[in-house]
């Protein structure tokens, strides 16, 4: 009796680790790293690995009195692509918070409190919106780093040179 209750525990458990980090298929993903009125960059990744990356310098639009978007499109590898999901698989941004260094004032020590990066995931029906402003106290697994690390490497050496 108890090698049976042991038995469907186990099983149990390896279903529901094995239904959290499943393959993610048929999604959108959207990335964005802006500077407040000063720069934008972003990235959009769609089901069919196409991508569309959009920059943009805020700051000198303003003093042009002209928006200027400048785009790039194109398609992911497989390796890519592969890489993209095995970093959104990992991350299992379904379980994270919806915002993260909101609550603090931004560290006048660090360069890149000023940066927020967003972040919009939809698989099926459903969506993840994550917003994020750097912040030394907040901790994220691996693989989120490493996810918005490979969005925001991509999207730069992808855009569309100067």
């Amino acid at each position: 009796m108890m090698m049976k209750n042991f038995t469907i525990q186990f099983l149990f458990l390896t279903l529901l680790l094995t239904g959290c980090a499943s393959d993610p298929n048929d999604f959108t993903l959207s990335f964005s790293i802006e500077s407040i009125d000063i720069y934008k960059l972003s990235i959009e990744i769609n089901k069919d690995r196409s991508y569309l990356i959009q920059q943009q310098n805020l700051y000198l639009d303003k003093f042009a009195n002209q928006e200027r978007i400048e785009t790039s499109q194109g398609t992911m590898t497989d390796e890519e692509y592969a890489k993209l999901k095995e970093l959104i698989a990992g991350s299992r941004l379904f379980r994270m918070k919806d915002s993260y260094g909101f609550d603090k004032e931004p560290e006048s020590m660090n360069p890149l409190s000023d940066f927020i990066y967003q972040l919009r995931y939809t698989q099926g029906r459903k969506t993840k919106y994550i917003s994020l402003r750097p912040n030394s106290n907040d901790k994220f697994p691996a693989p989120f780093n490493q996810l918005i690390q490979f969005l925001a490497q991509y999207a730069s050496n992808k855009q569309v040179p100067e």
